[in-house]
Formats: structure tokens, C-alpha cells, sequence
């Protein structure tokens, strides 16, 4: 829920909890993978722990590119911003695409984050909104269900 604030999200918009992220990671079928940016021995942040950031990715597909990594979430304490952490944290994500044979790496980046998309321009990344027009579609749970008790099959 800290990370929630740090986004500008409310924090009862989080929902899963800690034991779905360790079965849902660590479990027999896992759903994501991450890496975390982490203190040497005996360096602590200010909230006492090692931890300064994390990249949270998952492998999805696409019927016209295969294999794709898709990068959830990207943070780094904000102690701890400006020493290029994230960029090393989207590197090794991009080395897992490229071991698993993926054509692509993707991630959604808020309009207000210039930096961040800047970033990923300058190495090749695009914006799909704003060259080919396409728009981010979900739908929360209560939607998915209601979508999915309509089905006639």
C-alpha cells in the first residue's frame, strides 16, 4: 500500500493481498516473475529494510509478434530515485524477454510520467497511443463478471 500512495492511488484500490503474491509468484504455477533492487549487507533504507525497488513482469502473447514480456510495475524508493536503478531493473527484464525467446517488451506508462516515457523512447520504445491510436481497455471485477455470466457457450 506504500507503493499505492508513492503512485497517487488510492490505497483501497490495492486488492491483492500478501498471500496471493507469494502463491500467484511463488506457487506451483507461477504468474510473474520479479527482481529486486536490494542493499549490500548492512545498508538499510528509511524504513529499516534492503529493498529500493522492484520490476513485477509477466509473459503474455500476441498472435502477431509470439512471445512478450509485459512489465506490470516498476518502482524505485523514492530515497533512492536518480541512480539509475530503474534502468538497470528494465534491463535485466529485458534480458528475461530475450532468454525466453520474446518479441517484444511492453509495459503502460502514465501520460503524466515524461520522464519515464522519454526513457523508454530513447531505446527504441513506442507509443502505440499515440503512433497507431490503439486505447487500453479492462475490465475491473465486477464487469468480468457480469461480461462472463452473459456467455451462451
Amino acid at each position: 500500500q506504500n507503493i499505492a500512495i508513492d503512485y497517487e492511488v488510492p490505497p483501497t484500490d490495492v486488492k491483492v493481498t500478501l498471500e496471493a503474491l507469494r502463491e500467484d509468484g511463488f506457487g506451483a504455477r507461477p504468474q510473474y516473475e520479479c527482481y529486486l533492487a536490494e542493499l549490500p549487507p548492512g545498508q538499510t533504507n528509511k524504513e529499516g529494510g534492503s529493498a529500493v525497488g522492484y520490476v513485477l513482469f509477466s509473459y503474455t502473447y500476441s498472435a502477431w509478434k509470439g512471445r512478450n514480456l509485459y512489465i506490470d510495475n516498476l518502482y524505485v524508493h523514492p530515497q533512492f530515485r536518480g541512480q539509475q536503478i530503474g534502468k538497470r531493473l528494465i534491463e535485466k527484464a529485458a534480458q528475461a524477454a530475450v532468454s525466453k525467446g520474446c518479441g517484444q517488451l511492453r509495459m503502460h506508462v502514465a501520460n503524466w510520467k515524461a520522464k519515464e516515457k522519454d526513457f523508454l523512447a530513447r531505446r527504441g520504445g513506442e507509443d502505440l497511443m499515440a503512433k497507431e491510436g490503439w486505447s487500453l481497455f479492462h475490465l475491473e471485477e465486477d464487469a468480468l463478471r457480469r461480461l462472463a455470466a452473459q456467455s451462451t457457450i
